[in-house]
């Protein structure tokens, strides 16, 4: 079943050490990245997705969820910097 194997391969990329950044594409041509591991957690049927979850915060503004059958490609997106810019001297 394609649902099953797409749950797993979610599942694959969201528990990824070290943990990389993801742009989910749907069926209806609308995209919404997972910049960190903590906004999006998997149910029986689909992925809850919360909205507005800073890093290092818990509280979020809402959630979402998408249904696995919707969700037709998943790509890795580039990690941003990590690093503060530091001040001229």
């Amino acid at each position: 079943m394609v649902t099953a194997m797409l749950k797993e391969e979610v599942k694959a990329e969201l528990g990824r050490e070290p943990f990389v950044p993801l742009r989910l594409h749907l069926r209806n041509g609308d995209k919404f990245d997972i910049p960190f591991r903590d906004i999006a957690h998997v149910l029986r049927s689909g992925l809850l997705v919360l909205i507005g979850l800073k890093r290092g915060t818990r509280q979020a503004k809402g959630y979402t969820t998408y249904v696995f059958e919707d969700i037709v490609r998943i790509e890795r997106r580039p990690a941003g910097r990590n690093h503060r810019r530091r001040k001229a001297s």
